[in-house]
């Protein structure tokens, strides 16, 4: 299980020579994923020049229309360090590594109609020995109200997936490193959470959020941490 939630896209200076104006780079970390960043081209490059060089594991991706994205990393010396491919196949993605002292990222992003993407992430990721033990139920927001003849009306949300995640025999180090997740986040701010992270065909990633505070177990073997979590657009 990895959980992604501190993005070094948000301190970082980004770029991309076809940015609408209307649809700017810094919609790339806003918590609403659906406020996109979109540009004017179907194949561009957005640079992303680091606040200051630090670890890069994990790559997210999510809501988007791309049909290819690839990742450059750079060092202090502008220095090609590694290339990473992100599957665009579906509406989200996360890819996984480790690239030291990286300076500056490139996406090459490329699309059949002017590029939109909702949410990039790009910075390390908290990384668990604990996976899923079952599919995650899906859920509605519709709000529904029925006649007499028991006939359905009503306003028509959205379906999301959400659960219970329990993570046991933790580490205090990793206990707190999710209790740091946990005071970043809240119960509103958004993190990319990714339960089979070695099996994206049996089960996506999702973007999502906490919806219970963390409920801690400390035994003698290690601590045990479990959250509710909910998808969020």
């Amino acid at each position: 299980m990895k959980l992604a939630y501190d993005n070094a896209l948000v301190i970082a200076t980004l770029s991309e020579p076809n940015e609408n104006a209307n649809y700017p780079l810094e919609n790339l970390y806003h918590k609403w994923k659906r406020r996109v960043y979109q540009s004017t081209a179907i194949s561009t490059t957005i640079t992303a020049v680091l606040d200051h060089t630090q670890d890069i594991t994990c790559i997210g991706v999510a809501y988007h229309n791309l049909t290819s994205c690839s990742v450059k990393f750079y060092n202090a010396l502008d220095a090609l360090l590694d290339t990473w491919t992100v599957d665009v196949s579906e509406d989200i993605d996360m890819v996984y590594g480790d690239v030291q002292e990286v300076a500056k990222i490139e996406f090459l992003v490329e699309s059949i109609v002017p590029i939109y993407i909702g949410s990039l992430f790009a910075g390390e990721s908290l990384s668990f020995s604990k996976s899923a033990d079952q599919d995650m139920p899906l859920n509605s927001s519709d709000v529904v109200t029925s006649s007499s003849d028991q006939q359905a009306s009503g306003r028509q949300g959205t379906v999301y997936r959400s659960g219970n995640v329990s993570i046991p025999l933790l580490t205090s180090t990793e206990r707190k490193s999710l209790e740091s997740a946990f005071l970043d986040r809240g119960l509103i701010l958004p993190f990319y959470l990714d339960l089979w992270d070695n099996s994206h065909a049996d089960f996506l990633p999702l973007y999502g959020r906490f919806a219970s505070s963390l409920s801690i177990s400390h035994l003698q073997e290690g601590d045990t941490v479990s959250f509710d979590f909910q998808e969020v657009n």
